[in-house]
């Protein structure tokens, strides 16, 4: 199979190494290639191209691995000039919008376009980061992914745009309990509770992720006022012992308004389902549902 990878830095290098080992005819495509990508094309004996009407035309799979900010334009030139029938990869970082502009106009033009959402440190793991794929052709995707020993998962009835969206809205849980960890554990460790904490937090581990997060929406929008409190006292010993102090405002903020509008307006229920607590919350802050 011909394979045009748009983009020969790190994310289209760490894929092109496994395809080429499979067999694949592989052609490298990028504006300003660097010395690295040089070097691999002359050791692999690859095309390394800088337009990409030379790099697509023939092409059965191309994958994009640009920058976000030139994702869309590289799409649609891109899919001007392939077949139809070809599969169009998107692993870029754009916003979920474009790329559904994208996949719109690859529907037009018969051209099957998968997006792929990379979900780890490609620097780390290399070709077994984990990614997650939607879109029309992610069965050719995860075909073409296994045989570089790539994980890709489906978005079940997902639409292309929505591994992006996912990536993004997962990066958001990650890196915000990253940052709470930091701020929570340093205060820990200067305590000398680090490993007590640890067993603290172990009654998590009993239930699922799914019901954990779902037991926290659920009484964050009953117990909100009492738990502003907690937040307080949690905030006020940390500046006490002068640790770092810049996850806790933004808990605090989040504790005060909803604890301000379930004042304006209390949830007719103690015990309200994971749906009745989306719905009073979207009602509070004003936001369509």
């Amino acid at each position: 199979m011909k394979l045009a990878i748009i983009g020969a830095g790190e994310v289209g290098l760490t894929y092109a190494h496994p395809w080429v080992a499979a067999g694949h005819e592989i052609l490298l495509c990028d504006l300003k290639p660097s010395p690295r990508a040089q070097a691999f094309a002359k050791e692999h004996d690859l095309a390394l191209v800088t337009s990409i009407e030379d790099a697509v035309t023939a092409c059965d799979v191309v994958v994009s691995c640009v920058f976000g900010t030139v994702s869309l334009p590289v799409a649609e030139q891109a899919l001007a000039l392939m077949q139809a029938g070809a599969l169009f990869i998107d692993m870029t970082t754009a916003d979920p919008e474009q790329i559904r502009r994208a996949a719109a106009i690859a529907d037009e033009r018969s051209i099957p376009y998968v997006d792929v959402a990379i979900l780890g440190a490609i620097a780390l793991t290399h070709a077994k980061t984990n990614l997650l794929g939607a879109g029309i052709g992610l069965e050719r995707a995860v075909v073409l992914f296994a045989e570089a020993g790539a994980p890709l998962k489906p978005v079940e009835g997902g639409a292309a745009g929505d591994a992006a969206a996912l990536k993004i809205l997962r990066s958001v849980f990650t890196k915000g309990l990253e940052a709470l960890t930091i701020e929570c554990f340093m205060a820990a460790e200067k305590q000398g509770v680090t490993e007590k904490l640890h067993d603290a937090l172990s009654d998590i581990d009993q239930a699922s992720l799914r019901d954990f997060l779902g037991a926290l929406i659920r009484t964050h929008v009953v117990h909100a006022p009492r738990r502003l409190k907690e937040v307080e006292e949690a905030e006020r010993q940390l500046r006490a012992a002068e640790l770092p102090v810049a996850v806790l405002p933004g808990v605090r903020e989040v504790f005060a308004r909803t604890s301000a509008q379930l004042a304006r307006e209390p949830i007719d229920t103690a015990s309200p389902t994971l749906d009745q607590a989306f719905d009073w919350l979207f009602k509070a802050n004003g936001v369509v549902r």
